[in-house]
C-alpha cells in the first residue's frame, strides 16, 4: 500500500467513527505515519479528503447495485436484489448513515457539492431513468399498484438505513451481543421486504 492510499484509509477510518468536524489532518497523519505536509500534499484539504471518500463509497455502492439489477428477473426479485445488497453493505460499513445525517443532511454545503458531482451526472441520471422506465413499466401492466418511483426509493433506502441507525439502541441500550445484533439485521431484512412487497401489491 502506497503513502497516498494509506493517508486515505486512515481518513476512511476517522471520519466514519468520529465525523468531519472531529478528526483533524493531524491525526490523520499519526495514525498514517507521515508528517502533516504529506496529507495536504496529496489531498490539498480536509475537505477535499472527505469528499474524496464520500463520493467513492457513493460510487461504489451504486455501481455495485446497477451490475446486478438484471432484465431476466421479475421487478420484485430486482428490488430485493437491491435492498439485500443494500443490507449487506451497511452491515459491513455500519457507521455510514450516521456520516450522511452529520454530514449530508446537516451541511447545506455539502448537499450542493454532492449534488453537483454525483446527482449531476449522465450515468447517474440514466440509472434513475432506468429505475423509473422500470417501476412505470410494472404499473402501465398492472403488476404493482401506482406509485412515483421516487417515493418507493425514499421508501426502501430509509428503511433499510434506519435498521443501521438503531442498532446502538438495540446493542447497547438492549445489552445485545454482536450474535444476537446480527441477528436482528437478518429479521430487519425479511421485514422490510415484506414491507416493500405490502407497498407494491
Amino acid at each position: 500500500m502506497t503513502q497516498e492510499e494509506l493517508i486515505l484509509e486512515e481518513a476512511e477510518k476517522l471520519f466514519l467513527e468520529k465525523g468531519f468536524n472531529g478528526t483533524s489532518t493531524t491525526e490523520i497523519a499519526r495514525n498514517a505515519g507521515c508528517n502533516q505536509a504529506l496529507v495536504h500534499y496529496y489531498y490539498r484539504t480536509k475537505e477535499h479528503l472527505f469528499q474524496r471518500i464520500f463520493l467513492a463509497k457513493v460510487e461504489t455502492l451504486m455501481s455495485f447495485v446497477s451490475s446486478q439489477v438484471r432484465s431476466d428477473k421479475s421487478f420484485i426479485d430486482n428490488m430485493f436484489t437491491i435492498i439485500d445488497l443494500y443490507f449487506d453493505y451497511l452491515n459491513k460499513h455500519r457507521q455510514i448513515p450516521f456520516m450522511i445525517i452529520n454530514e449530508l443532511i446537516l451541511n447545506a454545503e455539502r448537499r450542493e457539492f454532492i449534488r453537483h458531482n454525483f446527482v449531476k451526472n449522465q450515468t447517474r441520471e440514466m440509472l434513475y431513468a432506468y429505475f423509473c422506465q422500470m417501476v412505470n413499466k410494472e404499473v402501465e401492466a398492472g403488476r404493482i399498484r401506482k406509485i412515483e418511483p421516487f417515493d418507493l426509493l425514499v421508501t426502501v433506502v430509509s428503511l433499510v438505513a434506519m435498521t443501521f441507525v438503531s442498532l446502538p439502541i438495540y446493542s447497547d441500550m438492549l445489552e445485545k451481543d454482536e450474535q444476537a445484533t446480527l441477528a436482528f439485521i437478518e429479521h430487519r431484512r425479511e421485514e422490510v421486504k415484506r414491507s416493500i412487497l405490502k407497498i407494491l401489491c
